[in-house]
């Protein structure tokens, strides 16, 4: 049985055998056997090659691989090895798959090569300097690394300042990509002519001595008797002329034959609400002297058949001067009346006053 030794040197052997001639010849003398012996030596531990008697070509033991076939596996091997780890110092990650290029895909292949699954292909010159040494980068790379133009890879200094380049990122970042521009909202449809709101139905007016346009002022049971009947104020035009009425001499009963009563055709309203004020005038306790004046409002002129759709009160001593708000009131038909009543103390004690209730200016601002 040939040793380990000689197993291992088996290639050498079978390459002198081979050169032999198929039936070897015997030697006689000793010079012959020393040097097979020599030959024997050198080859020391290799394993007789199996020849085939028709052919004389040598051939491996059975159950064993050729030598061609062990040297490819083992440059195989080195390959499948040596190149991820090239790989990973070129492309600077720490572990397989990261980066901008994933382990398996090689960004530039060689020109005589192809994708082998799980390696990237080798640079051209395997034997350069480490990867990743100051001025050793690979065209197409920046100086940490990684491919240029990729997440991650330095900014390009000369672009950003060239025109149309976008401008340079704060804090040394990559330049932001251009900016899209919306496109421009669609012009305006045309549309037809507006329609017109609709115009509040509104109605303003004022009443008193001397006013017209719809107004109308009437004294009923006005009579003259110095200062104790009705007294005009005034010179008869609207806004400067007015009347005082006599009071009752009951604070709380009224002489039904007297009164004031300003009418108001509220005419495009015909149905809605009428905010009502009252201006009293200036002067003593004989001209203006109501304390308080009563007054009552309708929606028809004939104030003896109707029944009122409110009152107030006013405090004419303590207004004079002035226009007094009173309200709103619900009318309808296009008309709106206001009564002023005569009730009221025109004495003191046993002495007379010749208090009077002023009838002025009322305005009327109805809407429907």
């Amino acid at each position: 049985m040939p040793s380990d030794a000689e197993q291992s040197t088996g290639v050498a052997v079978a390459t002198a055998e081979t050169a032999a001639p198929a039936a070897p010849e015997a030697k006689a003398d000793n010079e012959t056997s020393t040097s097979t012996s020599e030959t024997t030596t050198v080859a020391a531990g290799a394993v007789p090659p199996v020849v085939d008697a028709d052919t004389g070509a040598a051939s491996p033991p059975p159950g064993r691989m050729s030598k061609p076939v062990i040297v490819a596996a083992a440059v195989a091997g080195v390959a499948l090895v040596a190149l991820p780890m090239a790989l990973t110092g070129l492309l600077g990650g720490d572990q397989p798959g990261e980066g901008p290029n994933a382990a398996g895909y090689a960004k530039d292949l060689p020109q005589d090569g192809g994708f082998v699954p799980g390696l990237a292909a080798p640079p051209a010159d395997i034997g350069g300097p480490a990867p990743g040494q100051p001025g050793n980068q690979l065209p197409a790379l920046a100086a940490d690394g990684v491919p240029a133009g990729l997440p991650g890879a330095a900014a390009d200094p000369g672009t950003a300042g060239l025109p149309g380049g976008p401008p340079p990122a704060v804090g040394g970042g990559p330049a932001p990509g251009p900016q899209q521009h919306q496109a421009p909202p669609p012009p305006a449809q045309p549309q037809g002519p507006a329609v017109p709101a609709a115009k509040a139905v509104t109605y303003d007016g004022m009443a008193g001595r001397g006013c017209g346009g719809g107004t109308g002022f009437t004294g009923v049971g006005a009579y003259s008797d110095g200062k104790a009947g009705w007294v005009n104020h005034g010179n008869g035009g609207c806004g400067t002329s007015f009347v005082s009425i006599p009071m009752s001499g009951d604070a709380n009963k009224d002489d039904s034959s007297a009164y004031g009563l300003w009418t108001f055709n509220t005419g495009p309203v015909t149905t809605g609400a009428c905010a009502v004020s009252v201006f009293v005038p200036t002067g003593d306790l004989t001209v203006v002297g109501g304390s308080p004046s009563v007054y009552r409002v309708f929606d028809r002129f004939a104030v003896d058949k109707g029944t009122p759709v409110g009152s107030f009160q006013i405090d004419q001593v303590g207004n004079r001067g002035r226009w007094v708000s009173v309200g709103t009131f619900r009318i309808n038909g296009a008309k709106l009346a206001v009564q002023l009543l005569t009730r009221g103390r025109d004495w003191s004690g046993s002495t007379k006053t010749y208090a009077h209730h002023a009838a002025a200016m009322i305005k009327a601002k109805c809407q429907a």
